[in-house]
């Protein structure tokens, strides 16, 4: 991974005890699903690429985190495709969220956050339509666009104006260079996820997994759909890297969106390796 690692944020246990308890707290997870966040460390996802955040913005990313990944398992539960999503998500994103996101953020920004969040829960709900085969397994590149939006990456890139105090403006996170750098990212943080989650996936019958996919489409062992996975995945890291370069160009904004994004990337690369939550399934 040609992306440096970054130490963790001072406070980052304090972050990560807080988002944890107040997910039991929401009732998003029980006492156990609690411990297995606090096992999994979810957190370090965030506290790992932003170092000098003030303790109320990174408080609330932490509990972004936690919401994202306890709903994302929630779709994943075994059994047919899921129904409504449970009412304490509602409450929580309504009440504790959604108010310390927007509170004097631009409208631009709310639309855009809002429309990649709503993204997100979309892709969610086709993941387990393709698990359950209430949809067609897809073609590689559907599945690619599709596993964008499920991984969560573009509502939490989102949340760096937030967390930073700044707003961009839509020249640069429209342009060309800052799409291409969280298109990149976020395909390489979703892939490095699929390739982590095939051992479980494989065992629950999961087919929503680039590997699993690639072996259907194109054939050969798993040895080979494994490697072509990390293949394409190497080459994203290579787009992601050229395209934050391009958009360092256009000033120090940009400079500090390619950061945090790649920084981001290089935290996911991190936690996937070293999880609770896949070390005893590794690939």
């Amino acid at each position: 991974m040609p992306i440096r690692p970054q130490p963790l944020h001072p406070r980052s246990d304090e972050i990560e005890a807080q988002a944890y308890a107040w997910a039991v707290r929401r009732g998003l997870v029980d006492e156990a699903g609690g411990r297995a966040l606090a096992a999994s460390r979810v957190v370090t996802l965030a506290t790992s690429y932003y170092r000098t955040a003030g303790w109320a913005e990174m408080a609330v990313l932490a509990r972004f985190y936690v919401w994202l990944l306890t709903l994302d398992d929630w779709f994943d539960a075994p059994g047919g495709p899921p129904g409504r999503v449970p009412r304490v998500f509602h409450e929580a994103l309504a009440r504790d969220l959604w108010p310390a996101v927007t509170a004097g953020a631009p409208d631009a920004w709310r639309h855009r956050f809002t429309r990649h969040l709503r993204g997100c829960v979309a892709g969610y709900r086709w993941q387990a339509a393709v698990r359950t085969g209430a949809v067609p397994l897809p073609d590689v590149a559907a599945y690619v666009t599709w596993r964008r939006r499920s991984f969560g990456a573009y509502p939490v890139f989102d949340l760096i104006e937030y967390v930073e105090r700044q707003s961009f403006p839509d020249a640069l996170v429209g342009g060309a260079a800052a799409r291409t750098t969280v298109a990149a990212a976020s395909d390489v943080m979703a892939w490095t996820n699929d390739i982590h989650s095939l051992p479980r996936d494989r065992r629950a019958g999961e087919r929503g997994n680039l590997a699993v996919l690639l072996r259907e489409r194109r054939g050969g062992g798993w040895d080979d759909a494994v490697a072509e996975a990390e293949r394409m995945t190497g080459d994203r890291v290579a787009d992601l890297l050229r395209a934050r370069d391009d958009l360092a160009r256009s000033g120090p904004q940009g400079r500090l969106l390619g950061a945090r994004v790649t920084g981001a990337v290089r935290g996911a690369w991190d936690w996937h390796r070293a999880s609770a939550r896949y070390r005893s399934h590794a690939p």
